[in-house]
């Protein structure tokens, strides 16, 4: 079968380049890579509850969708601060980058609930707050986190990108689980104060365990990627799989895409024509603009007539 190599190429190498690497180093460099968009990941796919819950009601995803935006100041910052200060070691910013990201998390579960007035209008303050401290951490580890990687022998990056993927899939598989309780309802609620001596009243969603619930667990994924990171940093076992050992080469590494796209190198059978190559990375903006801003910024409205089980099973399975 002609198409077999085709097939077969991309996996047999993916074997080959993950053959004769320490075992731990691998599972440490996919539980890191889960931190990477495992907070933004988890709000989004909690947004069927979270809109029933806060004041913003259905404009919710629109509000996060604007300061999720902001936090691409991060990755800004960071470009700056390295281009200043060209010997910062990048483990350093990342230890600074995940106490930001498990401190916010801890607060996520205990605060997100709070509201607040603001210009006559009722407003989860808090929690977009919060919001816009875990989007500048995750928006950033995209422009960290990969140059870190690049310290390591090439082989672990595949590591790194299956954890960087489960960010996303881990969330959306504990939502459905958890569910949203079915549709929203009303009943009948006895009220002498009116004519009809009833009125209709919402009654509450009743998914599997509750948002702060879910909170807690973020927090603890958030949680055992510090440690993952930290063990990568500290353990001495594994201190030889690393591609630089200088703390000069070190950082020299980590500020150069080279060892990055040697990683990748063996992947690429042919490079592609300038015009298929600028067709695609417009085709990816375009593609990242609707799935990063406009379609999450109205799927409240577009699900919503279909009801909320809809709306929750459409964020999840996405």
């Amino acid at each position: 079968d002609e198409s077999s190599p085709l097939i077969e190429g991309p996996l047999s190498s993916l074997r080959v380049r993950m053959s004769g690497g320490h075992p731990l180093v691998y599972v440490l460099a996919a539980a890191f890579g889960i931190s990477s968009w495992i907070s933004i990941n988890g709000l989004w796919v909690e947004l069927p509850l979270l809109v029933a819950n806060l004041p913003e009601g259905w404009s919710l995803p629109s509000y996060l969708v604007i300061i999720m935006q902001i936090g691409n100041l991060g990755p800004l910052i960071y470009t700056l601060v390295s281009s200043i200060t060209p010997r910062i070691s990048p483990a350093k910013v990342i230890y600074v980058v995940l106490s930001i990201g498990c401190f916010t998390s801890i607060l996520l579960p205990l605060l997100w609930q709070e509201k607040s007035v603001i210009g006559g209008n009722v407003h989860s303050t808090v929690l977009l707050v919060l919001v816009g401290m875990l989007s500048l951490t995750d928006c950033t580890s995209t422009v960290l986190f990969m140059p870190y990687m690049a310290v390591w022998r090439k082989l672990y990056l595949p590591a790194f990108l299956i954890g960087e993927g489960l960010s996303g899939l881990i969330p959306g598989l504990v939502a459905l689980i958890q569910g949203v309780g079915g549709n929203p309802s009303c009943q009948n609620v006895t009220d002498n104060n009116t004519s009809t001596g009833w009125h209709l009243e919402p009654m509450p969603l009743d998914p599997l365990f509750s948002v702060t619930d879910f909170f807690f667990f973020l927090l603890a994924m958030m949680i055992t990627s510090f440690l993952a990171f930290i063990a990568l940093e500290r353990f001495s076992m594994i201190q030889g799989e690393r591609a630089s050992t200088s703390t000069e080469d070190i950082i020299q590494t980590s500020h150069s895409d080279e060892n990055l796209v040697d990683a990748v190198k063996p992947m690429v059978k042919n490079s592609m024509p300038r015009r298929v190559y600028w067709t695609m990375l417009i085709g990816l903006g375009f593609v990242c603009m609707l799935t990063n801003g406009v379609l999450p910024s109205i799927q409240s409205y577009s699900c919503g007539p279909y009801g909320n089980t809809a709306y929750h099973l459409a964020v999840t399975l996405a």
